[in-house]
């Protein structure tokens, strides 16, 4: 399936990616030649959860390939003035922090890291330097992520309520 380019990044993507570098990370707009990774990244956080089905590899991979996919296209279409940033540390690509500035509150669309790199405080220092600058600060998260929800608590963000399906929304000001 043909996917749709990320939006055009300009200045303001580089100036925002400049003041969100923290603890030797870089950030830089997506494009098209990042999708590969992507795609990888995006099996690996829905590893634990396929596994559990017992399917075949083959079919794992379809599947996981599907959603990566329908998500993106989702992220794209519902989020088109969003900053679409790959993160990197040494070099090596790392994750992806996807971050929608347009409104009074901005909102954390995804942020998503290789399973070798999470808890080591990637996620803290970017919620925190996005804090720094931001009015405010929004993002949902799955409510079979208690990881995370205690993650967000800790780092100051409150539980708004249902934000659709299988997500909260949280709030920091």
């Amino acid at each position: 399936m043909a996917l749709p380019d990320f939006p055009v990044a300009g200045p303001a993507s580089t100036t925002l990616a400049g003041s969100l570098a923290v603890d030797g990370l870089r950030l830089r707009a997506c494009g098209e030649h990042d999708l590969p990774f992507l795609r990888v990244l995006y099996r690996q956080t829905r590893d634990d959860e396929l596994a559990a089905t017992g399917w075949p590899e083959a079919t794992r991979v379809a599947f996981a390939d599907q959603q990566f996919g329908m998500q993106h296209m989702h992220f794209v279409h519902h989020f088109p003035d969003a900053h679409f940033f790959l993160l990197q540390r040494g070099g090596r690509d790392i994750g992806r922090y996807y971050l929608d500035v347009s409104g009074p509150a901005w909102h954390v669309v995804d942020i998503a890291l290789l399973a070798d790199v999470r808890g080591q405080g990637i996620g803290t220092a970017l919620l925190q330097a996005t804090r720094a600058i931001a009015p405010a600060v929004t993002l949902s998260v799955a409510v079979n992520n208690p990881a995370a929800m205690r993650l967000y608590t800790r780092l100051g963000f409150v539980d708004e309520g249902e934000a659709g399906g299988m997500h909260r929304r949280m709030r920091a000001s």
